[in-house]
């Protein structure tokens, strides 16, 4: 999930708390991980090569007008190796090894919260309920000042990564986190106890209607297939009547490729189906087919995909499109079609490496081409069956720096008029949607706070509508609205009521 840096302003989502230190687990997520060992020596102690590198290390170290550390020099080489090869290709530092695959294991300590970095300020845009923040009393649109002994000030100079590290910590040790409550104008100290949360790859998932399930799949973790199993429970329920499916793959952005044949197995009925096979270096071909022992009734398959869904997912997709078993709505996918394994360093780091590439059914590559010199323009990925066009504001950063933020406008700019909040136990709700129109003031002050143009009111009333549902009503909620004003929802839900 990566970010790059703005004309207008550095914003960076990050998401969730642990994956604040490294930005690099978005696409190279990597398919799935090898297994830990040794590899066989390319050269003789004492080779050509090796003297080589060694003299030159040498030199550096010892020669060189400036102090340099040897450590940084080798790992500096190494990244460079890797920099040259596929774009997914990488070197993981010995301090950042631990997070990443955390990051893929479903649960992580921490405080529960997500947050943006803005303008090198940290934004909390969400607080887990019942989790160490909200606990202590952080509420979203708070920002975080200083954790531990980490500052961020004008004066310091720390950053926004040292007071993520220092939010992270060891279960069960506390941190005292200072942040600033724009409502109030007020700095606050809060002491939060870090704890093991889950970190669901799966969610929401609801009923449409009695005939068309929804599930959201985020990523593919190692618990992605137990979630999902668990939600196919929940809409299907003990009497297993069958239903349709709407599997959204929007912006996944891979993960465990084991993961992702596990669920495929429960969408495919048919015993000895190729989903996907991978080829290595030396022709090796590895075929993963279908088990034929799906435990519910699952009917027709709409898969949502957009152009942010990538590797696992799209091996999903490919498979489910070649066999006839979905219609994918949407945009064509990433394109990342190479396998990566994961080997441990001798210094505690780790190289994360393409060792295969991996193929649909019917043997197309979906890897875009990477590399050097080559001009081709192909793009590769999954094709969309049913088409949904980007629309102008798709591709306006303004439009998406407002996105990130629409969260903390919503928790500062309170309902007025359609929906009346009365927080506490019964948390009592009336809402009038019929009062919440495009001219309404608060899409008046969302349009000027992000300076957005008049010809995005309809889009933005569609997205506070979401928003301020969510925020307030619940998941469930949100996403009824969603069903009522999300493209690919409606072409979904129009496809299969035509079926």
């Amino acid at each position: 999930m990566s970010r790059h840096k703005s004309g207008r302003e550095n914003l960076q989502l990050i998401f969730p708390l642990i994956a604040a230190l490294f930005l690099i687990i978005g696409f190279i997520l990597g398919s799935f991980f090898a297994p830990l060992g040794r590899v066989k020596t390319l050269y003789p102690e004492n080779s050509s090569a090796i003297n080589t590198l060694n003299d030159a290390l040498g030199f550096l170290c010892s020669k060189y007008v400036d102090p340099l550390d040897k450590d940084s020099l080798v790992e500096e080489a190494v990244s460079f190796w890797m920099s040259n090869l596929d774009p997914f290709s990488t070197y993981i530092k010995p301090d950042d090894l631990a997070w990443m695959n955390e990051r893929l294991s479903g649960t992580y300590v921490g405080i529960g919260i997500e947050f943006m970095i803005k303008n090198d300020s940290i934004l909390v845009v969400s607080v887990l309920e019942n989790g160490p923040a909200a606990f202590a009393g952080m509420q979203v649109g708070d920002v975080i000042t200083a954790a531990g002994s980490a500052i961020l000030d004008k004066t310091s100079q720390s950053n926004p990564e040292n007071i993520i590290k220092n939010v992270r910590g060891k279960e069960g040790s506390s941190v005292v986190v200072k942040i600033y409550r724009p409502s109030t104008g007020k700095f606050i100290s809060l002491k939060c106890i870090r704890k093991g949360l889950d970190m669901p790859s799966v969610g929401p998932f609801l009923n449409y209607n009695k005939n068309i399930g929804y599930i959201k799949i985020k990523e593919f973790s190692a618990t992605t297939d137990q979630e999902f199993m668990l939600a196919m429970d929940s809409l299907f329920g003990k009497q297993g009547n069958k239903k349709d499916l709407i599997l959204d793959l929007r912006g996944n952005p891979g993960g465990y490729l084991e993961k992702a044949t596990h669920m495929l197995n429960q969408l495919i009925p048919e015993s000895g189906k190729v989903m996907v096979s991978t080829k290595s270096k030396s022709g090796k071909e590895t075929v993963f087919k279908s088990s034929g022992r799906p435990f519910f009734p699952t009917g027709n398959i709409i898969v949502l995909m957009d152009e942010n869904a990538a590797s696992a997912s799209e091996i999903v997709a490919g498979a489910l499109q070649d066999l006839k078993r979905a219609t994918i709505v949407g945009r064509r996918s990433f394109g990342k079609g190479l396998v990566q394994a994961q080997y441990k360093l001798s210094n505690g780091g780790a190289l994360k490496l393409t060792i295969a590439k991996f193929y649909t059914p019917s043997g197309k590559l979906i890897q875009n081409p990477y590399q050097k010199g080559d001009t081709s323009t192909i793009k590769r990925g999954i094709f969309p069956d049913v088409l949904i066009p980007l629309a102008s504001m798709d591709t306006s950063e303004l439009w998406a720096n407002a996105k990130r933020l629409t969260i903390p406008f919503v928790v500062k700019n309170k309902p007025d008029g359609f929906l009346n909040y009365s927080p506490g136990k019964g948390k009592e709700v009336t809402v009038n949607w019929a009062a919440f129109l495009p001219d309404n003031k608060l899409v008046t002050t969302y349009l000027k706070e992000f300076n957005l143009g008049d010809e995005v009111r309809l889009s933005a009333w569609k997205r506070l509508k979401v928003a301020y549902a969510k925020q307030y009503l619940g998941n469930e909620m949100a996403m009824s609205i969603e069903f009522e004003v999300d493209p690919f929802l409606k072409e979904a839900i129009r496809n299969l009521e035509n079926k």
